[in-house]
């Protein structure tokens, strides 16, 4: 009688597994790319003027954009370095190759406080020589703004109360010059080669030289080790097509050495006897 009345029981108030917790991943990157980010938001740079985010978009070159915030006590700042770093080592200049934009997730950040990042990252940035302020700039906002480009970006990320910090990503993401989404790259080191080839491919071959373009055959964004790697038949073709380019001109040298001999023998020949 027993069994028989459990098995009803069960039946009528099945037993259901835990629900996850809601926080349970919230952090997260879901790549959308060749989307837009939206033009129209509102933010506030390091000089306290209103801007919109288009602004920064739509000026022939490429926008390497991070999602930060000032008082973050460790991973922000190990991405804004790696990025410092990885953009200096790439031989790009600050507002001749590409721009840079920051924008803090957290809507409590001032302007003030974004000013004082600016002038620390910035100045140890190389190749700035041609660069404005506005060609690198901090920015702060609302959590509206804050919200709209996160979600466009793919960026989630989340206020953590009992240890009073956002749990975030670390990835950094490369615009297209009119705001489209062209990579996003990770950690908090970046490769100097993946940068120059992430802005170089963004750019539409508009930004870099002859051989970045030759390179960005030979190699491709591979998603699973979120790196360039060579792909093996592009490289083994631009490797033929130098061999063929040397041999072609090194014949070319050898029948123009040929050609002179010839000329300087047949106006031997041509001269009077003395």
């Amino acid at each position: 009688m027993i069994a028989p009345a459990l098995a009803a029981l069960v039946a009528a108030f099945p037993i259901k597994p835990p629900t996850p917790p809601v926080t349970v991943g919230e952090v997260d990157v879901v790549e959308r790319l060749n989307e837009r980010v939206p033009g129209d938001l509102r933010f506030v740079d390091a000089f306290e003027n209103q801007v919109r985010l288009d602004e920064f978009l739509g000026h022939g070159k490429p926008v390497v954009l991070s999602l930060v915030y000032f008082d973050c006590p460790m991973l922000c700042s190990l991405v804004e370095k790696g990025l410092v770093k990885g953009l200096t080592e790439s031989g790009l200049g600050l507002g001749k190759d590409y721009v840079a934009l920051t924008v803090s997730m957290n809507p409590k950040d001032t302007p003030r406080v974004a000013a004082q990042a600016q002038a620390g990252y910035v100045g140890h940035l190389g190749n700035r020589q041609a660069a404005t302020p506005r060609d690198w700039a901090f920015l702060t906002g609302g959590e509206t703004s804050i919200h709209a480009l996160a979600g466009a970006l793919g960026f989630k990320y989340r206020w953590d109360a009992p240890t009073q910090q956002y749990e975030h990503p670390a990835v950094i993401f490369v615009l297209t010059p009119d705001g489209r989404i062209a990579r996003y790259l990770y950690g908090v080191e970046f490769l100097a080669r993946d940068l120059r080839l992430a802005v170089v491919e963004a750019s539409e071959g508009r930004v870099g030289t002859t051989l970045d373009r030759v390179l960005l055959k030979c190699f491709q964004y591979d998603p699973a080790s979120r790196k360039y790697r060579v792909v093996a038949t592009n490289f083994v073709r631009a490797g033929a097509f130098c061999v063929f380019l040397m041999l072609v001109t090194g014949l070319a040298i050898l029948w123009r050495q040929e050609w002179k001999r010839k000329n300087a023998a047949t106006a031997l020949l041509g001269r009077p006897a003395p």
